[in-house]
């Protein structure tokens, strides 16, 4: 295959095949889409990307440029580095993009892709492109120090590039969008490096001092270290002075300072008086995991627990608990009344080294005890469903006492909190009664409490679970039978189990199904290899490589999967592909309002036509929002309220520019191109999800409805409206 990609390259770029036929640009872009939605597993695939990137319609160009990187294939490297020289600048950022991509899981071509990113990035004018290619500097998978340091030294005098200059008789400085642009993905190249590349290679002085004054605006101390050229470094120091980056880049040169450690008391004194609360928050979330010089003193840190913004506080929280805690625990008390997903965390951290003198346990007997009987529209459950897993670490004899009231509620939520209090607690007899519950997550939590207390003494309970109908369940289950001593019914049991599963033809029963084989291949032997021979042509290349594993390992003779390559369900039609232009949905929630998303159709035209055709089908009414991580993400649209029941078959990941920045709306994976339609909605920025997840919408009205959101929470209905519908 790779020499057949060669041929086509060199015949692409030297004239051997033939224009694109002369068809609507509609049909042109559809080929495309369907090729890459198949990962071009032929060569007349391949060859359909290959002539849409010389296509000369822009739409169809780009499209096919950035369907090239999505293939992650190394060699088609040869056929992107050309494109970066288009005369388009939407192609070239594209091109460099998709090369970062091409060479993702190939380290050993880092060094050359970034050797032809470098060259680029010293021509290029477009500010928007010079942005891109310093972002796919950045996150280049290096494996040497000098591959690293050639990097961080273009991405530091790219910083300076981007500085926005002064406007004519002002003191100010201005920046046009693109020079913003220009310099954020200046920065978010040297967070990615830093924070991925770091142990490999210590940034410079003068590349940290660039950082400290695009997070805060200071100028770097006189004397400290230059680079080469002082005189340039010197002007360039000047034009700095009274500089305050776009607050994005505040962010990112907070990020990239905390994630090298160099988070110095002034830094985190400057950042805590941004007026922006992310780089508030970050400078807190940073706090944790590093040790400034000095921190003046806790008074001035708690400062921030009463600051106005709620996810400020939360990072303060989160800070005091990880730093101060065992100092005393009266502001995390103080924060049980805030706004309720601070409140949770401060129960949580209630749980935890308070001193004993402060009897926080009452305060936590107190909160568990406001747990009511209302039915699933309650939104009062959480407070006292944490306080008492939290109470369970603390007072033993408290929580015992109220374990009965979370035991038999009508929230399953609460049930399967109550499951892990239970755990905690070394209750045998609650755990085998939740782990018989009529809802899968409360089983999935009471067996993971009772593998931990009782071990193989529950080994019936496992066995049963293997035949329930969640993928989340059945995992859990067949990690509990790990080192059981009934091997030969667990044999039974975990074929049995996979067999069904198997039956089901569902590209998402990849994860259960892996979780058998593991504890086959410990429980087993070459006596049961005649029931995973067929396994070798599974429709899962995974599953099929994990067979062909075991199999070699239990036999001693060598096999092989037969099956490589995932299969692919249809492609979007052309129709579905031109009903979803500029369409939108609105996203009402159980008891809270309702937010809209602007669907991207040019980014993620796939993802967009399934959301599309799952949210008219009514898929999503009535499902929650199943993990919620404040200051992170929302994550919801599971028929199972968990992880891994979602929608068949897999989509395939639309990976590219678009980043992860707060508001937007992505599809949850388990791994490349394994989407099920469960989506996330993005609560800050974060840039380390980019490049792994796709990115299909973003949210235009509602997002105070967004960050409201709490775990358990219902999607009532998603509406899909045409341009005439909005605002209705």
């Amino acid at each position: 295959m790779a020499l057949r990609a060669g041929c086509l390259i060199a015949a692409f770029f030297f004239g051997g095949l033939a224009p694109a036929a002369a068809q609507p640009e509609a049909a042109q872009k559809h080929a495309i889409i369907a090729a890459a939605d198949a990962r071009a597993p032929t060569a007349a695939a391949l060859e359909v990307l290959l002539l849409g990137a010389g296509s000369p319609r822009p739409a169809v160009q780009q499209l096919a440029v950035r369907a090239l990187g999505r293939l992650e294939r190394p060699e088609l490297a040869d056929a992107i580095i050309p494109l970066m020289a288009s005369r388009r600048p939407s192609i070239r950022a594209e091109a460099a993009n998709a090369l970062g991509q091409a060479i993702s899981r190939t380290p050993d071509r880092a060094g050359d892709a970034s050797k032809r990113l470098l060259e680029r990035l010293k021509l290029e004018k477009d500010a928007t492109v010079r942005g891109a290619i310093c972002e796919t500097l950045g996150g280049l998978p290096y494996t040497t120090a000098s591959d690293v340091q050639r990097a961080e030294a273009a991405l530091y005098d790219a910083t300076w590039r981007g500085t926005p200059r002064r406007a004519p008789g002002s003191n100010n400085r201005l920046a046009s969008p693109a020079r913003v642009q220009a310099l954020t993905g200046a920065v978010k190249g040297l967070e990615a490096l830093l924070r991925l590349r770091a142990r490999i290679s210590k940034p410079a002085i003068h590349t940290v001092e660039r950082l400290r004054v695009l997070a805060i605006g200071s100028l770097p101390p006189k004397g400290a270290a230059r680079p080469a050229g002082a005189a340039r470094a010197e002007d360039a120091r000047r034009r700095a002075a009274g500089l305050l980056a776009a607050a994005p880049v505040r962010r990112l040169a907070i990020a990239a300072l905390v994630a090298v450690k160099d988070f110095n008391v002034d830094v985190f004194e400057a950042a805590l008086a941004d007026p922006d609360e992310e780089v508030r928050r970050l400078a807190l979330a940073g706090l944790g995991g590093v040790e400034p010089a000095d921190v003046r003193t806790k008074a001035r840190f708690r400062e921030f627990l009463v600051n106005p913004s709620p996810a400020v506080r939360y990072g303060a929280l989160g800070a005091y608990g990880r730093r101060w805690l065992a100092d005393g625990c009266a502001p995390v008390v103080t924060a049980v009344a805030d706004v309720t997903h601070v409140a949770l965390l401060a129960i949580d951290l209630l749980g935890g080294n308070c001193p004993a003198s402060e009897n926080v346990g009452a305060v936590l007997a107190a909160m568990a005890d406001k747990i009511g009987r209302s039915d699933a529209d309650d939104r009062t459950w959480q407070r006292p469903a944490h306080a008492l897993v939290a109470l369970a670490r603390i007072d033993t004899i408290g929580a015992a006492n109220r374990l009965q009231d979370f035991v038999t509620h009508p929230i399953w939520q609460v049930r399967m909190y109550a499951a892990r209090a239970a755990a905690t607690l070394g209750n045998d007899a609650a755990l085998r009664r939740l782990a018989r519950d009529g809802q899968d997550n409360v089983r999935e939590a009471a067996i993971g409490g009772l593998s931990r207390v009782v071990g193989h003494q529950a080994d019936e309970i496992y066995l049963a679970a293997l035949e329930r109908p969640d993928y989340q369940l059945i995992m859990t289950a067949a990690r509990a039978l790990g080192g059981t001593p009934d091997r030969d019914r667990a044999v039974q049991a975990l074929h049995k189990a996979l067999t069904r599963l198997t039956a089901q033809d569902r590209d998402t029963s990849r994860d259960p199904r892996a979780a058998i084989l593991e504890r086959l291949r410990e429980l087993g032997s070459s006596a049961n290899a005649d029931a995973l021979l067929p396994y070798l042509a599974d429709f899962d290349p995974r599953v099929a490589k994990l067979a062909a594993d075991i199999l070699t390992a239990w036999t001693g003779q060598p096999h092989a999967a037969e099956t490589a390559i995932m299969r692919t369900s249809p492609p979007p039609s052309p129709q579905a592909l031109e009903e979803i232009a500029g369409l939108t949905a609105r996203v009402t929630m159980r008891g809270l309002g309702s937010f809209e998303m602007r669907l991207l159709s040019d980014d993620a035209p796939a993802a967009v036509v399934r959301f599309v055709r799952l949210a008219r089908e009514g898929y999503y009414n009535g499902l929650t929002f199943h993990r919620v991580v404040p200051n992170f993400i929302i994550q919801g649209g599971s028929p199972g309220a968990n992880e891994f029941a979602g929608d068949g078959p897999y989509m395939r990941d639309e990976v590219g520019l678009r980043s992860n920045a707060r508001g937007t709306v992505g599809v949850s994976t388990r791994g490349r191109d394994t989407g099920d339609a469960q989506i996330y909605i993005n609560l800050i920025d974060n840039p380390r999800l980019d490049h792994d997840y796709t990115v299909f919408a973003e949210v235009t009205r509602g997002m105070e409805i967004v960050q409201a959101v709490l775990e358990g929470d219902i999607i009532e209905r998603i509406e899909i409206l045409s341009p005439k519908a909005r605002g209705r």
